[in-house]
Order: C-alpha cells, then structure tokens, then sequence
C-alpha cells in the first residue's frame, strides 16, 4: 500500500466498524422495548448504549489516528 493513503485506509475503516456497531447498537436498542421478558433489569439496553457508545470512540480515535498519520507523513516528506 502506498505510505501516503495509509491515514485515509485507518480512518475508511473506523468509520466501517463505527457504522456496523451502531447499527447493531440501535437495534439491540429498538429491541429493548420490544422484548419485555428479556429486559427486566434494562440489560439489553445498557449493552446496546455500551456497543454504541463504543463505536463513537472507536470512531474518533480512528480519525484522530488518520489525521495524524496523514500530518507525520506529510512532515516528514517536507523536510
């Protein structure tokens, strides 16, 4: 892989797994009203805030990671 697309793969591919697990977050969210049985001690909802909360971090820390691995790789190319 070429050096200077590496910033924009990390970030291409935090932004796939944030994706995927806030859809899984918000469904598993949507299921907990459904499924009364299930939810007594509102378990699922805490896990599918927790998928959810998690994929917003991975987010931002995979675009923290682009932006500077981008930034390093274009400083070292201009010294």
């Amino acid at each position: 892989m070429n050096a200077r697309h590496e910033g924009k793969a990390i970030t291409q591919m935090c932004k796939m797994i944030a994706s995927v697990g806030l859809i899984v977050g918000f469904s598993l969210f949507l299921l907990s009203f459904i499924a009364d049985g299930y939810n007594k001690d509102f378990f699922l909802t805490i896990i599918s805030l927790g998928i959810m909360g998690a994929s917003m971090f991975m987010f931002g820390f995979g675009t923290f990671m682009g932006i500077l691995t981008d930034t390093f790789q274009k400083a070292e190319t201009n010294s």
